[in-house]
């Protein structure tokens, strides 16, 4: 599964510096897939790949819970650009007609 996480950096220095040592940690459970980040560095948005929300939580709070809020969603991309599967979209049998 796909695990989105919103970073919201209240020690931004503390914060990218964990990070730095966090990207290099192989692990078979999470794989960082990208990292778009504010150009201040207040805020990031990450996404992962993972069996669980649970798995990448723990990897993440390991080592940045200290220096930031982090909201976790469960996404799905199929492509690269997804529509939410669970949602009825009106006119869906048009798309790439």
């Amino acid at each position: 599964m796909f695990v989105l996480v919103e970073h919201y950096v209240n020690d931004v220095q503390r914060f990218w510096s964990a990070v730095r040592h966090a990207i290099p940690v192989r692990t078979e459970r999470v794989a960082l897939h990208h990292c778009f980040p504010t150009p201040d560095g207040s805020h990031a948005v990450c996404v992962w790949e993972a069996e669980s929300i649970r798995d990448v939580r723990s990897f993440v709070e390991t080592y940045i819970g200290h220096a930031s809020r982090n909201l976790y969603f469960p996404v799905e991309n199929a492509a690269g650009t997804s529509l939410p599967s669970d949602v009825e979209i009106p006119g869906e049998e048009m798309v790439g007609s």
